[in-house]
């Protein structure tokens, strides 16, 4: 993961994740969960003090992403920085990938698969609502005729 470059009242700071730790100037280590840390929608979210300011890391277990962000702008890539929020319709695109568990083992990797794209798509506010809404239809109909091709193909 490339590290995060930001600089705090003209003191330069790099910030790495290795693992669950964070590594301040390649010369400090702080554990995660020794930070403190809260829910914020499908976020944990841990206060990183950093000189005079508090910088917070976004992480989000289900699709893995990793945010640091300070004042309300991406460390990463200077662009204001939101949480995203999965909207109340996305629950049924989820709902709709639970089907899949009666597939079996393959079934259920479709289900995960399908769910966590599910998240990443309903969450992207870089496309409108209605390419979202498109996209994961899209996502369910494709799992749906992968997970029939291949119980067709098994069963022949």
């Amino acid at each position: 993961m490339k590290p995060w470059n930001i600089t705090i009242d003209e003191k330069p700071y790099q910030i790495k994740m290795k693992g669950a730790s964070l590594i301040i100037n390649e010369t400090e280590q702080r554990k995660l969960k020794q930070l403190l840390s809260h829910k914020e929608g499908m976020f944990k979210v841990y206060d990183v003090p950093l000189g005079s300011k508090t910088a917070k890391l976004y992480v989000n277990s289900w699709v893995g992403g990793v945010t640091l962000a300070m004042d309300g702008v991406d460390c990463a890539t200077g662009a204001p920085y939101t949480v995203p929020i999965l909207p109340k319709w996305a629950y049924l695109f989820m709902i709709l990938h639970c089907f899949y568990f009666t597939g079996g083992v393959i079934g259920a990797l479709f289900a995960i698969a399908g769910m966590s794209m599910t998240i990443s798509i309903s969450c992207c506010s870089r496309f409108s609502l209605l390419t979202r809404i498109f996209l994961n239809i899209a996502v369910v109909v494709m799992f749906f005729l992968m997970l029939l091709g291949i119980a067709l193909s098994i069963s022949s």
